[in-house]
């Protein structure tokens, strides 16, 4: 059938073939006439695309290949799957549900009884590793808090365990009295090694070699030949002879509320060899290695701090080597009589997770206050002083925030204060700072701050700069006002805008006064004049030589010029608004150029550009004796278009022509860079073509007087067989595979060869 490209109204309705498509009104039917809804369809409907609908209602039975319900509920066809994020409603007749592995039982006993079908039971815990457990892993490393029974009958405890009587053998450690009596004891006549020995007594004498104790023991009498002890657990100064390392070894663990900063800061806490973050006492002249080999430091590099909060790093005679949580990763810290005597333990990436340190050394060196309650004698004092001075104060500076009063000052150098109370005389060389109070003699030196007197006269003599409203003056006289204009007023009144002359920098209310404006304003009614005496000239100057205006003693204003020739001269582009009016003829010296002119007659020639910014200019006929360039300038081209370069139009002295660019292939009269489309065909060679594209008489071309019969012929793209897989293949396609020689065709599905 034809393509109709027209636009077709109907105003009573249309009905094609039928009953096939019926329009009546604003409703449309298919395989009806009597359409009941916008849309009424008796049949089958297939629609290959999205349908969009408010409200779908459907009355019978719908078949989906699937469905999707925005992007929480989806209904998979092929499995029956209903795939939602939540289900809601009466799920009474729903199959197949998992239940709790919790079982109720009757073994026959009389009663029900619950277990747990699948695994292991769980208190306060939701990892239970036991048949029964209660709280933490009692296995963890390090060991939490909990208790495990397990289903052989053992039972594992990090705590207290408490009972009236306790049944069968006990194996371990006892922390405590044993108390009770032994239904079946039978004595050791021997005994050679006691692995844990607690509380023995008794006849034969026990040998013993080696005694471990963790807690207070105490022997009445003690036998031995060869008593070793080892080093003590703890963190006090006596830990290790002088001149030693001493090794610590640090993890990371949950805190718990032994820990100093438990609530605070980060979860986690230093381990110092079991211990959690214990305030250290560390010895000048020994040495202390924190090693952090273990997995639980990563991202935990232990360093030490003048305070908790890590405002400064302490790093003198402190080594750090390796990565915490790598074989061989420790910090050092060498203690000496300089090191701080408090310091502080912390990781460089969390907060509050070690303590303090105590050094023992002669050095106080804290970011924070130190407070002390009695005298302090002391050669020299570094830093601010704060609270009474009792005594003689001999330094060469002193700075005091308050109020100091002293029966008598002497320095010998500048004197810096805030407030001083001096019952005597005051003999200086220099006051720097504020004076309060009469001042009897001359002032010789900079003042830096306000002169008030109500009573006498202020005079500057020998005053080399006049500061008001800035301390230091860069003129001899400088005003300064960073918030507003700065002005001197002279005048009759006390009010500034009441017959006053007043200059003012900084602007005022005035468009014209902005913030960087210099004003000169008369508020009386009188005359601003200027007055000059002698043959001098009036001029307005830029910067510092550049002469912008000049009026002449005799009356000649040269605008650009400082030597006008006339009543007015002007050097350079002048522009009237208004209507100009010249009672004599005009002349012009140079190019006359017309924003807009309308002139009944121009005889002659115009020499020069024309240039028309904006509207249509017409010619009956233009020519060009040289270039012509559009949006850009034609340059060494006849015709140059478009300024934009990849999109350039050119045609060049030996007529080529070249399409988005601005270089013209050699030996092409065309030069096309981007695709070419044909409307109707394509011919090459002489006559008209008989077909979309005809090359059958390229064979008689001549081109300049010789022939092209040599390269009438025509040359597919060549490839590779590996270029070939990664073409788009269209059928129909034709190319040359250069790896096997052959002349390919796509036919829709494979490559097919041509010879």
């Amino acid at each position: 059938m034809p393509n109709i490209r027209k636009t077709f109204n109907f105003r009573d309705g249309v009905q094609v073939d039928d009953e096939a498509l019926v329009v009546t009104g604003d409703r449309v039917g298919v395989g009806t006439t009597s359409p009941d809804k916008s849309l009424d369809v008796r049949g089958n409907v297939q629609v290959v695309g999205i349908v969009t609908a408010d409200n779908s209602i459907i009355s019978g039975v719908g078949t989906f290949g699937g469905v999707k319900l925005g992007s929480g509920i989806t209904l998979d066809a092929t499995s029956g799957v209903i795939t939602a994020t939540k289900f809601k409603g009466d799920g009474s007749t729903l199959s197949n549900i998992p239940t709790s592995q919790w079982v109720d039982i009757d073994v026959g006993l009389g009663f029900t009884s619950i277990y747990n079908s699948g695994g292991n039971v769980g208190i306060a815990t939701t990892d239970p590793r036991h048949g029964l457990q209660v709280g933490g892993q009692v296995n963890a490393t390090p060991q939490q808090d909990g208790v495990g029974i397990s289903s052989l009958g053992n039972i594992k405890a990090t705590g207290i365990i408490t009972a009236s009587t306790f049944n069968g053998d006990l194996t371990g450690n006892v922390t405590g009295n044993l108390t009770g009596t032994a239904t079946t004891a039978t004595l050791a006549n021997t005994a050679t090694v006691a692995v844990n020995a607690q509380g023995l007594t008794g006849t034969p004498d026990i040998t013993v070699g080696n005694i471990n104790t963790s807690g207070i023991g105490t022997i009445p009498t003690l036998n031995t030949t060869d008593l070793t002890v080892p080093t003590l657990k703890s963190f006090s100064s006596i830990r290790a002879p002088h001149g030693t390392t001493t090794t610590i070894v640090v993890t990371v663990a949950a805190k718990t509320s032994a820990h100093r900063y438990n609530g605070t800061g980060d979860s986690d806490g230093f381990v110092l060899d079991g211990t959690q973050a214990p305030f250290l006492t560390l010895t000048p002249g020994r040495t202390y290695r924190f090693t952090q080999e273990g997995g639980s430091n990563a991202l935990h590099p232990f360093k030490f701090y003048y305070d908790v909060d890590k405002t400064t790093e302490y790093s003198t005679g402190v080594t750090i080597a390796g990565t915490p949580g790598s074989t061989g990763s420790y910090t050092e810290i060498v203690v000496s009589d300089t090191t701080p005597t408090v310091l502080h333990y912390q990781s460089s990436n969390e907060v509050k997770m070690g303590n303090a340190v105590q050094t023992n050394s002669n050095v106080l060196d804290t970011e924070h206050n130190s407070t002390v309650r009695g005298s302090m004698t002391a050669t020299s004092f570094a830093g601010p002083l704060t609270g009474n001075v009792t005594g003689n104060l001999d330094a060469t500076t002193v700075n005091a925030s308050g109020v100091s009063t002293f029966v008598g000052l002497t320095t010998t150098n500048s004197l810096f204060s805030k407030d001083v109370n001096v019952l005597g005389v005051v003999t200086a060389t220099s006051f720097i700072g504020s004076i309060t109070g009469n001042v009897t003699g001359n002032v010789t030196g900079n003042v830096v701050g306000n002169v008030t007197s109500a009573t006498s006269s202020i005079g500057v003599a020998t005053a080399t700069s006049l500061g008001i409203g800035t301390n230091t003056a860069n003129a001899d006289i400088q005003i300064h006002n960073a918030s507003s204009a700065s002005s001197i007023v002279i005048g009759k009144n006390s009010a500034v805008g009441d017959n006053n002359l007043q200059l003012r920098y900084g602007g005022g209310a005035s468009a014209y006064s902005t913030s960087d404006s210099v004003d000169l304003i008369n508020y009386g009614d009188g005359n601003l004049n200027s007055f000059i005496s002698g043959t001098n000239d009036f001029n307005w100057i830029k910067g510092t030589n550049t002469v912008l205006m000049t009026l002449t003693d005799g009356g000649s204003l040269g605008v650009g010029v400082t030597i006008p020739t006339h009543k007015l001269t002007v050097d350079g582009t002048s522009k009237v608004t208004g209507v100009a009016t010249f009672n004599n003829a005009v002349f012009i010296d140079g190019v006359l150029t017309v924003q807009d002119a309308t002139i009944s007659n121009l005889v002659g020639n115009v020499t020069g550009s024309v240039n028309n910014a904006s509207g249509i200019s017409t010619f009956t006929e233009l020519s060009v004796g040289n270039r012509i360039g559009i949006g850009v300038a034609a340059g060494s081209n006849f015709f140059a278009a478009c300024g934009v370069v990849p999109n350039r139009f050119i045609i060049d002295a030996n007529g080529n022509v070249g399409i988005k660019t601005t270089t013209i292939g050699t030996d092409f009269e065309l030069d096309v860079r981007g695709d070419i489309r044909s409307q109707y065909g394509l011919s090459v060679g002489p006559g008209s073509g008989t077909c979309s594209v005809d090359f059958s008489r390229v064979v008689s071309v001549v081109d300049a007087g010789a022939s092209r019969a040599s390269v009438a012929f025509m040359l597919p793209p060549k490839i590779t067989d590996a270029q070939q897989v990664g073409l788009a293949t269209i059928t129909g396609a034709v190319v040359y595979n250069t790896t096997d020689n052959k002349l390919r065709v796509y036919t829709g599905s494979a490559w097919a060869d041509l010879h």
